[in-house]
Formats: C-alpha cells, sequence, structure tokens
C-alpha cells in the first residue's frame, strides 16, 4: 500500500529537511498551496512558470508542471477535421491535480535510471524512443527504487487535459511551431523543448514521440467513460499512445486523436513522460 503522510507529519518532515538544508530560495513564490508541500523535499527550485502554473525542478533532473484538478470536455466533435470514431462522443471528464513533466523523457534521463552505453552528446536532449509499454514498467520500477518517488503513465484523461492546456481547439496553436512532425522532422527526433509550449507550459505534447498512457484502450469507451479519473477499461489487449510522432502529420496531431499499441512493440518514435501524484 502506498504511503501517506497526514498533512501535520508532512509539514513536520518538511520542517525538518528545510533544517537540515543549506540555505537557498527553494521557493520563489511563498503563495505556494499547503498540498503542495511535500514536492519541495525533492526540490532544487519551485517557482510559476510564464503561464502561471507551478513548475518543480526535481534533484533528479526532472522538470515537472503541476496541473490543477478540474474539468474539461475530452474528445473531438463531429465536425473536426479528421476526427474518427473512437474520439467520441466528446464528454465531460474531471481530473484530479497532478504533476506531470515538462518534456519527455529524455535519453540522458533514460541512460542515469537504466544504466548503459553513455549518450552521445548531440542526443543528450532527444527524448527516449524504441520503448514499449513494458519497458516503461521496468525503467519506473528502478526509478521508483533510485527515488523514492511513484512515478506513473498518466492516465488518458489526464493526458488530453494536459495536452489541450485549456484549448478546446484540435491543435494548441499552430503545428509548425508546436511539434516536431513530418513536414518538419527530416525523419528524426529532435530535442525537447525547441517547438514552443502549451498554455500550461508544457513542451513536445503534439509531435516529437509517441507517448505511452496508461489506459487499456477501448474504442467505445468514452460512451461509457466516467466523469471522475477515468482510468480506462478493467482489461484488453493495447495500451493507449497519444501525441503523433516526428514520422506523423495531420489528423494524427490533434489533441483528441487516439492511437492503440501492443504493449510489447517498442519503435523510434514511442516515448513517454512521467506523472506524479502531489502525495509523492
Amino acid at each position: 500500500m502506498k504511503k501517506q503522510f497526514p498533512p501535520a507529519m508532512a509539514m513536520l518532515l518538511l520542517a525538518g529537511f528545510m533544517l537540515a538544508a543549506p540555505a537557498k530560495p527553494l521557493v520563489q513564490d511563498n503563495s505556494l498551496p499547503a498540498e503542495l508541500a511535500l514536492i519541495m523535499v525533492f526540490a532544487d527550485k519551485i517557482q510559476k512558470n510564464p503561464q502561471g502554473y507551478w513548475e518543480a525542478e526535481l534533484r533528479n533532473g526532472i522538470e515537472m508542471v503541476y496541473i490543477p484538478a478540474g474539468e474539461f470536455m475530452m474528445g473531438s466533435p463531429r465536425d473536426e477535421y479528421g476526427r474518427e470514431p473512437d474520439e467520441g462522443p466528446v464528454h465531460r471528464v474531471f481530473t484530479k491535480g497532478i504533476w506531470i513533466g515538462k518534456y519527455e523523457v529524455t535519453r540522458t534521463f533514460w541512460q542515469a535510471v537504466m544504466g548503459g552505453d553513455a549518450v552521445k552528446p548531440e542526443e543528450r536532449d532527444l527524448p527516449q524512443g524504441n520503448v514499449s509499454y513494458q519497458d516503461i514498467q521496468v525503467f519506473l520500477r528502478a526509478l521508483q527504487k533510485k527515488s523514492g518517488l511513484n512515478f506513473r503513465l498518466p492516465t488518458e484523461g489526464e493526458w488530453e487535459k494536459c495536452c489541450r492546456g485549456g484549448n478546446p481547439a484540435a491543435l494548441y496553436g499552430p503545428l509548425d511551431e508546436i511539434a516536431w512532425q513530418a513536414g518538419n522532422s527530416d525523419g528524426k527526433a529532435h530535442p525537447v523543448g525547441t517547438k514552443k509550449p502549451n498554455g500550461f507550459g508544457l513542451f513536445d505534447m503534439l509531435g516529437n514521440v509517441w507517448e505511452w498512457c496508461s489506459d487499456w484502450y477501448g474504442n467505445v469507451y468514452y460512451g461509457a467513460s466516467p466523469i471522475l479519473n477515468p482510468t480506462g477499461p478493467s482489461r484488453g489487449e493495447r495500451r493507449v499512445m497519444r501525441g503523433g510522432g516526428f514520422l506523423h502529420g495531420g489528423n494524427y496531431l490533434r489533441s483528441a486523436h487516439r492511437n492503440d499499441q501492443d504493449p510489447a512493440i517498442s519503435k523510434p518514435h514511442f516515448g513517454f513522460r512521467l506523472v506524479l501524484d502531489p502525495s509523492l
């Protein structure tokens, strides 16, 4: 069972950490909500990003953005160009607050957790590709042992909310400005964070590499999806992927587009990003 600290104990732990830690301006804004205080134990810096959302630089090198709890309309309307049947019906979804990776997991971070050959300097900031869903489960277990934190993949609902960044349109900006895709990638991945972010300050939510989600795929799931924190069908054969990749374009790079893949399959354009619950 995941250990939960009551608020009073969390604050005591935090106070002990702050006494032991060297003096430095960890939090750049004193309005950090109490429910986010635990992240301070594991962060080098916490501040609000230009979009107004809390951003934490963790000591393991991961940068994460806090997306508050709230609702959005999931799926695509019937008149959206390129829409596919499994993207409907449009339905209301409420997701809890989460920390999510500002960037896709890079080759450097993957190597730091999993070991292996050193990453070439020119590849350090590229997203980690060639990973299956099953590979990622091994990575998450190794990362938990190293960090003591319960990182996970986003649910499909969390992913779409984070991708939209508050924008109900098919894209959160002009495609060439926000995504590495078939029309501008030269058939290869590019360093993360080199295109414009969305309204939450997240980069590469569309393009660069496809991103695995935790849900089993169900082509009619939206018709029965719960409003509160949907997690997908209870069983299945294929897992959800989102966001499109550097080999794809057009209809594939939309916030509502859904893809499904065999969880044992890996390809150069298959990657992921991390999620962390506020309780850590």
